[in-house]
Formats: structure tokens, C-alpha cells, sequence
């Protein structure tokens, strides 16, 4: 199977997994917040935010490391299972440890503490799970992660669905969480253990070790990247008041989605990298370029789209009360151009062994992003907070191509930025001086973009080659 159609199964399979378990999240949120209240589903929302703040010690960067390692040399998945799976256990006990006096701590209400405790416990499972979904991907078989999720998922929410009709309430339906957490991981080892690899019976010291040091920069990274999410709302809400950080929430909320699919296109390079890294390392560059050019050329519009559209799209849904939240959000689009034109960057430097530069990168983008934040959230509001939000993201994305221009890949930036920012120009123009409603501009102003796009040599013979293999490993033919 040719690299395009490998990384087109693999990305097909765990975006369609992300969506299906994200839609019914979702519909079950609504339905538990339309049935029980504002109070239960708040309550409901903090026992899964609360317990996230544990779980960073659970994963330590060691999937990323499984990740980049067993994808280049597979013969080390049975030590790295058994020593990764091993040296989790006192990190899970540290973790539920801290969870639990913290929840002991904070929540004096018996309910919220036992429905917190339940869905922590529940969120350790899946993170414990998380080592065997990492050989998974390892080994370029997503559809087996996406498997995994979609049964867990579809457990879960039917489980939460009959007891929410038949009259039951949170302690229930967090109980019904609790055995999707352990169904996931119990199906995690059944798999592996059937179709890959299983644990060897030695334990070497040095080896440990050697994960434990390639973990750091991993961790660390998870770090910023929880911080770098998280700041905007908490210093609106410090500085400001929680009206602001509701509307910067709500554009926020709405970016992510979109950022979503690039995440799950880190996840299928990395491993896929580290390969081609290990077995043809000159073929490095061409995957990143390409990876990079294909993104760009559909994350421009996408950015451009939102901005033009920013305050339709917000208050299309969050409702009208939300309409200030348009600004912000068009600010915040600026990260999807961004992130598309970077994508494969921190994989190409976690392949190569140059995580820590990434980490650098990272922490000078956060650093940023913080500094300004407290500078002008206080005067500009959510405005602001956008604004900090997408200078820290393009610090990281520059300085990240910067580096990964030194130390691993040096695409032709020129062919992959070139042609879509004339045509991406084209677009913006149109819908700049033709006031249309959304529902017209939006596949009018693609239209003009991929019109564009084709006239001025955007689109390339090799590019409906790599298109015809894109779809054939969505569609999972090998032939």
C-alpha cells in the first residue's frame, strides 16, 4: 500500500471513530441538560473536566514514545508493551491518589463526590487503555483504535440513554461510564494480544530508563498544551468577568472542532514518519511537503470562510445572545491557516529525535500568549484574548518551521504556501465585496477558490494521482 493510501485509512479511520463519539457525546449532554437541569449538567461537566487535570500524569508523553519507536523498529513492541504497561501502574496509583484527596478536598456534596470519583476512576481506564490503542497506531492500524471507540462509545451512551428514559439518574449513568472504561481497555489488550504482539517476560532497568528520558519532552509538551487552551477563558474570567469568557469560549469551542481533524493528522504522521524515517529516509521531505501543501490548500478557505462568516456561524450556533462573539472568532481562525500550513512539523521532529526543540518552540509560543494576554485582556476583553491566542500560535508555528527546517525536513515552502494564498485572496475578495448570506457564500466562495486554484496552477497532474489514492485508502482498497 502506497504512503497516500496508508495515511488516508488510517486518517479516515479515527475521524470517523472522533465524529461518532463526538456526536453522541453530545446529543447525550443535550439530553441529560434538557431532562435534569442546568444544575446536574453542570455537575455533570465537572466530573469529566475535573479528573483531566490528573491524567497528564497517567500518559507522560509514553503513547507518543511507543508511537516513534515500535513504528520504527516493530521488533521492540513486546519489551515496550511490557515495560510501558508496567511502569504505568504507580504512575495510575500516584494519579487516583492526588485525584482522590483532591475531590476529598473540594466537593463536600456526597453526590458530586461520588459522581466525580466514579467518572475519574472511569478516565483512568481509558488513559491505563490508552498503552494498548498506542501499539495500534504504531503499527498503522487505526482501524483498530477507531473500533475500540466506536464500541466503547456506543456502549456507553445507549447504557446512559436507558437509564436517563427508564428514570435514573447521574450516579447511574456515571456507574454505565465507569464499565465503558473498562470495556475499552479490555477490548485494547484482547486485540493486541490477538492481532499484534503480547507482553515479554524480562525486565531491563536501562531500557526504562531510555523511555522514561524520550517521555519528557512529550509530557511537558501535553503541559503547554493544556495551558495554552485553557488560559484564555480563566484569565477573562480573573481579569475580566465570565460573561467575556463565554464568548471567547463559544469561538474557542467552534475552533477546536476544526483543529480537531488536523490533531488527528499528527497522530496518523507520526508513527508514519518515524518509519519512512527508519526505512527510507530521503522520502522524509516529500511526505511532509506534500502532507503540508494538501492541508494548506484546504485550510486556507476554511479560515477564510469562518472569517468573512465569523458572526453568522457563531450565532448559528449559540443563538443571537452570543452575536459579540463573531470578533473574537474571526481572530481565532487565523490558527486553522496556521496550523494547516505547520501540520507535520512537530510529527517530522518527533521522528527525527529533536522533541525538545519542539518543547522550546512550544514553551516560547505559551510564554507569549500569556505576557500579552495579561497586557490587553483587560482593556480589549475576548477581542484580546483571540488576539494573544493566535501571536502565541504563530510564534510556535514559525519558530517550528524553523526548526524543523534545521533539524529535519526542509520543504519548498513556496509550493506549499504560493498558490493557495492567491487563490485563498480570490475568495476573500469576492466575498468582501458581494454581501451574500452564508448558506450562499460559503459553496460560492469555495467554488471561486478551487476555480482559482485550478487556473493558476494550484492543482497539478500528480495531485489527482494523490487524490485517486487518498480515496482508495479511505475507502480501504489496497489495489
Amino acid at each position: 500500500m502506497g504512503e497516500a493510501m496508508r495515511l488516508s485509512r488510517n486518517f479516515t479511520a479515527v475521524t470517523i471513530a472522533q465524529l461518532v463519539a463526538q456526536v453522541l457525546t453530545f446529543i447525550l449532554s443535550v439530553t441529560i441538560a434538557r431532562k435534569l437541569g442546568a444544575s446536574s449538567y453542570g455537575l455533570f461537566v465537572f466530573g469529566f473536566a475535573f479528573p483531566s487535570l490528573f491524567l497528564l500524569l497517567v500518559s507522560a508523553g509514553l503513547d507518543e514514545v511507543i508511537a516513534i519507536d515500535v513504528a520504527a523498529d516493530r521488533s521492540r513492541a513486546q519489551s515496550y508493551l511490557t515495560h510501558v504497561a508496567a511502569m504505568r501502574l504507580p504512575l495510575l496509583a500516584a494519579a487516583f491518589t492526588a485525584f482522590w484527596l483532591s475531590v476529598t478536598v473540594v466537593l463536600t456534596d456526597p453526590l458530586a463526590r461520588n459522581l466525580t470519583l466514579i467518572l475519574g476512576v472511569s478516565a483512568l481506564f481509558q488513559t491505563y487503555g490508552g498503552t494498548f490503542l498506542a501499539f495500534f497506531r504504531a503499527f498503522e492500524r487505526l482501524e483498530y483504535t477507531a473500533f475500540v471507540i466506536i464500541v466503547e462509545r456506543g456502549f456507553t451512551i445507549a447504557g446512559a440513554f436507558l437509564l436517563l428514559l427508564s428514570g435514573y439518574g447521574l450516579l447511574e449513568i456515571a456507574l454505565v461510564f465507569l464499565a465503558g472504561g473498562v470495556i475499552s481497555l479490555s477490548l485494547g489488550m484482547a486485540i493486541l494480544r490477538w492481532k499484534f504482539t503480547w507482553f515479554s517476560r524480562g525486565w531491563d532497568p536501562r531500557t526504562a530508563v531510555g523511555i522514561l528520558r524520550k517521555t519528557v519532552p512529550f509530557a511537558l509538551g501535553a503541559v503547554l498544551s493544556t495551558f495554552v487552551l485553557s488560559s484564555g477563558p480563566v484569565l477573562l474570567t480573573v481579569l475580566r468577568n465570565t460573561s467575556d469568557a463565554g464568548l471567547f469560549n463559544s469561538g474557542l469551542t467552534l475552533l477546536l472542532i476544526v483543529l480537531t481533524f488536523l490533531t488527528l493528522a499528527h497522530v496518523v504522521l507520526l508513527p508514519t514518519l518515524a518509519r519512512i524515517r527508519a526505512v527510507n529516509p530521503e522520502r522524509l521531505t516529500s511526505i511532509v511537503q506534500d502532507t503540508q501543501r494538501f492541508f494548506f490548500a484546504i485550510g486556507l478557505p476554511t479560515a477564510v470562510g469562518a472569517a468573512v462568516y465569523a458572526q453568522p456561524i457563531v450565532t448559528l450556533f449559540f443563538g443571537p445572545n452570543f452575536a459579540a462573539a463573531g470578533v473574537p472568532f474571526r481572530i481565532l481562525m487565523v490558527a486553522v491557516a496556521i496550523s494547516s500550513a505547520c501540520i507535520g512539523n512537530g510529527a517530522a521532529l518527533g521522528a527525527v529525535h529533536h522533541q525538545t526543540e519542539n518543547l522550546y518552540v512550544g514553551t516560547l509560543g505559551a510564554v507569549a500568549l500569556l505576557v500579552l494576554s495579561l497586557m490587553i485582556i483587560p482593556s480589549y476583553g475576548p477581542s484580546g484574548a483571540a488576539v494573544a491566542f493566535v501571536t502565541g500560535w504563530a510564534i510556535t508555528g514559525v519558530l517550528g518551521t524553523v526548526v524543523t527546517r534545521r533539524y529535519a525536513v526542509r520543504v519548498n515552502l513556496v509550493s506549499v504556501l504560493g498558490r493557495p494564498l492567491l487563490a485563498g485572496a480570490m475568495m476573500a475578495l469576492l466575498l468582501s465585496l458581494v454581501p451574500l448570506p452564508l448558506l450562499v457564500g460559503v459553496p460560492l466562495g469555495a467554488l471561486v477558490y478551487v476555480t482559482s486554484l485550478y487556473a493558476i496552477g494550484g492543482v497539478q497532474r500528480s495531485d489527482w494521482r494523490l487524490l485517486r489514492d487518498v480515496v482508495r485508502g479511505a475507502l480501504g482498497r489496497a489495489g
